[in-house]
């Protein structure tokens, strides 16, 4: 893997966390691409979303996708909080 890319991501309270990591972990099971490798996870400092990419246009694409899955999670989630 030559790219690579580390998020923390926090939100107003741990439940809310919780949900959306609970949402998007079904996904982590189902590889988009060969080409990435996705690991999802809550930890102390927050929902931990690791990605490793054979070439940076791959990272490129499953950041895009990733990150867009993480909002509308959080946007569905954070409607009944």
């Amino acid at each position: 893997m030559k790219a690579q890319a580390r998020f923390s991501i926090t939100t107003k309270t741990p439940e809310l966390l919780s949900d959306i990591y609970q949402s998007l972990l079904p996904e982590t099971n189902e590889s988009i691409s060969d080409r990435s490798v996705i690991s999802l996870s809550l930890e102390k400092e927050g929902l931990v979303l690791e990605i490793q990419s054979s070439d940076i246009i791959s990272l490129r694409s499953a950041l895009n996708t990733w990150l867009r899955l993480i909002q509308t999670a959080y946007d569905v989630a954070s409607a009944s909080y």
